[in-house]
């Protein structure tokens, strides 16, 4: 079987190498009583985004390039010697924006290079989003501007609804290249509701919000009027947050009252933490119809046609579907790994995806993490529990104890402990346990582990990472 497994995977890798074709990620399962398997999967790379344009082509972008009412011609997007060109219409909220539709980042990092063609005002990453930033945009942007009016200026916001509320002021920076023609590369880092800015590779500022804390779309945007060219626009899900002993280099505030575009005002603007409604919002991930203004750039998809996905039980194929979901019956208890491909036509099957790996027992126990990252003023990780029991005896008084390990190596516990009864035919799924995390303890990395005993002995354990982050800014 080993040799048949390497051979099958040896020839997806070798044939990836001359196919573009997309792999499935996200790959999940759900065992239930009887050795059912409920698989489930999202569609796009693995290793994240990367679009450099070079191919005229921009797969699974969003587009939103409206026209102003007096310059009817300016309002469109083109992709062209590896850049994308993004030109929105005059007009306060007309700004051009595109984002990756394939993939909702939760913790990533984003980097793109921007070009000032014209004006120049302000350009920005967007992240953690439910689509481009057009009239009724929810999520973030990460600001630069860098015209010779008003100098390098760098500036976070969110917006609810297409309302702008301002995260980070307006702060100056010499690490901004100005005026038509400059480049510059801006990063931000995102783990939890935590965000590390970076202007031109070198920390500048941090931010921590809680309001688009768990996926979101990402993407770039510009100012109505302007006209800018992306290259290199990298999105990965390894997210390392800077040290919070490094000091940012913030630069200085801004005198005056500047809005969400760089642009004088003569009055303070509204700031998140100022927001009747910030702590109602109820945020939903909504994918917009692209909009007919975009121009005459539409092109067709880098791949020709996707035909199916291929699922595989230990290496062997076992069966097809067009759908993101498979349900396969197990025959013996045991431990089998699963993967998915993706097969296109003409450009053949992706490679795999990353495993999942189900261990059905007679009696079976599993913990999975939800929430798993903790602000260091302390907080609450949620994840879900599955014990089921397939033979006929019960088992009296087993007793389920969490402990958790230390960043320092160091077991504390028990923090929990509960005795129950697991009757014959049993089935207990729990999605929502939780555990609360002190202010007081340290940063770092942690592991929880649940152990279930009977009569005194440890009969199964299970085991899943969380962080505590660092003091904030």
């Amino acid at each position: 079987m080993r040799n048949i497994t390497l051979l099958i995977f040896g020839l997806f890798f070798g044939t990836s190498l001359f196919s573009q074709a997309i792999p499935p990620y996200h790959l999940h399962h759900e065992l239930s009583q009887g050795g059912v398997v409920q698989l489930s999967w999202e569609s796009g790379p693995v290793e994240g985004l990367i679009e450099d344009f070079e191919d005229e082509i921009a797969q699974d972008f969003e587009w939103w390039t409206p026209q102003g009412q007096d310059y009817p011609g300016q309002g469109y997007y083109s992709i062209e010697n590896g850049y994308a060109q993004i030109a929105a219409g005059y007009g306060l909220l007309n700004w051009g924006s595109a984002v990756y539709t394939q993939i909702e980042f939760a913790d990533f990092t984003c980097e793109v290079e921007m070009a000032n063609m014209l004006h120049g005002l302000s350009h920005a990453i967007v992240f953690r989003s439910d689509g481009p930033k057009d009239t009724d945009f929810n999520g973030y942007i990460f600001i630069i501007s860098n015209t010779e009016i008003f100098g390098g200026m760098y500036s976070v916001y969110g917006f609810i609804d297409g309302l702008g509320l301002n995260i980070i002021y307006w702060h100056g920076s010499d690490l901004i290249s100005i005026g038509q023609g400059a480049h510059n590369t801006i990063k931000v880092v995102g783990v939890g509701d935590t965000f590390d800015l970076y202007i031109n590779g070198t920390y500048v500022n941090s931010v921590t919000n809680p309001n688009f804390t768990d996926i979101g779309l990402v993407g770039f945007t510009n100012e109505s009027g302007d006209i800018f060219q992306y290259y290199d626009f990298t999105c990965s899900h390894d997210a390392q947050l800077q040290d919070r002993s490094v000091e940012p280099q913030r630069g200085e505030r801004v005198d005056g009252w500047f809005d969400d575009a760089g642009r004088p005002m003569d009055h303070p603007p509204v700031r998140y933490d100022e927001y009747e409604h910030q702590q109602n919002r109820k945020r939903e991930i909504l994918h917009f119809v692209q909009d007919d203004t975009k121009g005459t750039n539409n092109r067709q998809n880098e791949l020709d046609e996707y035909v199916e996905y291929r699922i595989y039980r230990d290496g062997e194929y076992i069966g097809a579907t067009a759908d993101t979901v498979f349900t396969d019956q197990l025959q013996n208890y045991g431990s089998y790994e699963y993967r998915i491909t993706a097969y296109y036509d003409p450009e053949g099957e992706s490679i795999p995806s990353v495993p999942a790996t189900v261990n059905w027992q007679p009696v079976t126990y599993s913990l999975a993490g939800v929430n798993t990252v903790v602000p260091y003023t302390g907080g609450t990780i949620t994840y879900g529990a599955l014990l089921f029991n397939e033979l006929p005896q019960a088992f009296q008084n087993v007793s389920y104890r969490t402990y958790a390990t230390l960043p320092d190596g160091s077991e504390v516990g028990p923090l929990f402990q509960r005795n129950f009864t697991l009757a014959p035919g049993a089935y207990h799924s729990i999605p929502g346990m939780t555990q609360t995390v002190p202010v007081f303890a340290p940063p770092g990395n942690y592991f929880l582990h649940g152990r279930l005993y009977y009569q005194g002995q440890m009969l199964r354990e299970q085991t899943f990472k969380f962080d505590k982050m660092g003091g904030g800014d």
